[in-house]
């Protein structure tokens, strides 16, 4: 039922762009905010679900739509991160991003409609809960558990759905994207404590509730 009204409510926000002579002045994007739920099969061959960080947890679907501009029908294997939607749109609305920013995100377009043959992003990295990986073009360690056991390492060009660890056979590699990680994460705040979680859930509750 749910998928039923979020279809009809696409239908009904795309029509009013079309019926107002939109479509070839509004860029729109459609983004899942994260896999199924683990243990269906709304992930396919995809290790992992929802509030993980393997790709059963954020590979997800992405269409974008901008009549004129972008071409219909074209599929993109590049890996790509939300954060460049705020990038991409400054871009389309004639802006231009401050480095002082600090963004992660890239403007999408160059690679889209510009001839960019590139990936947007060589390198991209995730953290949750104890959990976090880092995907180093098509190689991805990834410590998809919260607990001490050692991260993982997995080729995503050939094994998309993480059964084969090669941690254990190319420590040397294992190692370079720990470092990756390690420097990412350390320019990041400490991660948030369940106490800290229970507080901003319960002050969440009470604004609801005013």
């Amino acid at each position: 039922g749910m998928l039923s009204a979020m279809d009809d409510a696409v239908g009904l926000f795309l029509g009013k762009l079309r019926e107002r002579k939109l479509e070839e002045r509004t860029l729109v994007f459609f983004i899942s905010d994260n896999g199924a739920p683990g243990g269906r099969d709304g992930n396919g061959v995809l290790r992992g679900g929802k509030h993980t960080c393997w790709e059963g947890g954020f590979r997800l679907p992405w269409l974008m739509q901008w009549k004129g501009q972008l071409p219909a029908g074209k599929v993109e294997d590049r890996p790509v991160v939300q954060l460049d939607v705020l990038p991409t749109c400054i871009a389309v609305a004639g802006g231009t991003v401050d480095p002082a920013w600090k963004l992660d995100g890239v403007n999408l377009l160059p690679y889209l409609i510009g001839g960019n043959s590139e990936r947007p992003h060589q390198t991209l990295y995730w953290r949750i809960d104890g959990m976090w990986a880092v995907r180093h073009g098509d190689l991805k360690l990834v410590h998809g558990e919260a607990d001490n056991r050692p991260p993982e390492l997995f080729d995503l060009a050939q094994d998309i759905g993480e059964k084969n660890n090669l941690a254990p056979t190319q420590p040397d590699k294992a190692q370079e994207l720990q470092t990756l990680w390690d420097q990412w994460n350390a320019q990041l705040a400490p991660p948030s404590t369940p106490k800290d979680k229970a507080l901003r859930k319960e002050k969440k509750k009470q604004r609801r509730q005013q």
